[in-house]
């Protein structure tokens, strides 16, 4: 599908008064949210003991209040830039053409806007802080967002990584570092794990079920259809995670402690914590997810790639002096992949159009630590975003403009920063 058949008639320019707008309903309070649950017969107790259940319901809410606006969001933070010449693509719609660094997108590339000639405002290793945000100070692009599309969510904002190795963060909450959730079988229990009656040896499934049938007989149709949906896709990544751990039948996602996650199993890492952040943005435990595949050292090693050595070394010597960079090549398209299997997974569990995705990374040429032609994109959003093409934005914008426009797509208005022109339909 090309650009032109996406675009909706009724879609307008996100002005100031729709901006505004879009803030003034979602100003609507927990407390009174809560009222209206109690009222049709939804005990605070059922509420309160399962987030998946509150999350459902602060859900059903949000849809009936801001139908139409993109409500969620998606930061992605992939280290070691790229190389203009081979990640740019060409083309639009289905007649796109991928780079050697950005075939990975393949499959979701008429999602995707990929912005070419972008500048960084701050670039280099050693400044992941500044990737979401205008200083070193204030709360950072995936915190804001959460406060703004989902206060009343379980979860504020939830940030998930693959091998950050504690080196380097992107959350700032409230002045201070949030380091990210590296290991996929916490990220899991944290999210999906009740918040009391449960246990260990009890399965996780099992704690939400009463809460679940308690409010079955409240919901219309579709939604104890969709109720299901949600359990279904949290069984499958626990069995997933259970597939990773090495076992079998186990219900319960295994101890962390039971096993080491290593670069050996970085891709099915990453490609869990995809999961688990679709799932939660699915049932509605959070509306604002940041996930970074590696940290700015490049310290990640992808053992099923013909290059076994680390990404830091595939773009400082490790392409033996080759002008085309093999290895580096080699591996920032198999970040990208990872990227793809996001927005995908977000697709397929038909929330793509009520999610904006922003990619973001820490410089351009990563071999001379350039601050131009950087590989930034941006993907989802339904009819806001204008998918399936380039947009040749120029270096006079920069990452922070990636996320004011990423933002104004969603109805929320970011203090710094300027909108791209040709990203926002």
């Amino acid at each position: 599908m090309n650009n032109d058949e996406r675009k909706d008639p009724a879609t307008t320019y996100l002005d100031n008064d729709c901006l505004d707008a879009c803030a003034e309903a979602r100003r609507v309070s927990r407390r009174a949210v809560l009222k209206t649950f109690l009222a049709s017969g939804i005990s605070k107790a059922v509420i309160s003991s399962s987030p998946l259940i509150s999350g459902l319901l602060f859900a059903r809410h949000s849809d009936a209040v801001a139908a139409g606006t993109p409500d969620k969001c998606v930061s992605i933070y992939i280290p070691g830039g790229g190389i203009h010449d081979f990640w740019a693509p060409s083309g639009s719609g289905s007649t796109m053409q991928m780079g050697p660094m950005s075939s990975g997108y393949e499959p979701v590339k008429s999602e995707c806007n990929f912005l070419l000639n972008m500048a960084h405002e701050n670039g280099g290793h050693g400044r992941m802080p500044r990737l979401l945000s205008n200083s070193w100070h204030e709360d950072s692009f995936d915190v804001f967002m959460g406060h703004q599309l989902g206060p009343d969510r379980p979860f504020t904002y939830v940030n998930l990584g693959t091998h950050s190795n504690g080196s380097g963060y992107i959350t700032r909450d409230g002045g201070s570092s949030v380091p990210f959730q590296d290991n996929p079988f916490n990220a899991y229990k944290l999210l999906f794990g009740a918040s009391s009656g449960g246990s260990e040896k009890t399965p996780i499934l099992d704690a939400h079920a009463a809460a679940a049938n308690a409010i079955k007989r409240k919901l219309a149709g579709y939604e104890v259809q969709r109720l299901d949906e949600h359990l279904q896709a949290i069984s499958d990544t626990q069995r997933r995670l259970d597939d990773l751990a090495g076992g079998s039948s186990c219900s319960t996602a295994p101890n962390a402690t039971e096993f080491a996650l290593n670069y050996d199993s970085f891709s099915q890492q990453a490609r869990l914590q995809a999961d688990i952040a679709v799932s939660a943005l699915q049932c509605g435990l959070t509306s604002s997810v940041s996930i970074a595949f590696g940290n700015h050292q490049s310290e990640l090693r992808i053992p099923e790639l013909n290059y076994t050595g680390s990404y830091h070394q595939s773009i400082h010597g490790g392409s033996g002096g080759l002008p085309n960079y093999p290895h580096y090549t080699e591996l920032r398209n198999h970040l990208g992949s990872l990227c793809a299997y996001l927005i995908q997974r977000l697709s397929e569990q038909g929330i793509l159009d009520s999610t904006v995705v922003v990619e973001t990374t820490d410089m351009g040429h990563a071999d001379v630590h350039g601050n131009t032609d950087v590989p930034l994109m941006i993907a989802g959003g339904g009819s806001t975003i204008n998918r399936g093409v380039t947009t040749a934005a120029g270096n006079s914008y920069n990452n922070l403009d990636l996320l004011h426009t990423a933002a104004k797509a969603c109805g929320v208005m970011l203090s710094y920063g300027q909108e791209i022109p040709g990203v926002i339909a």
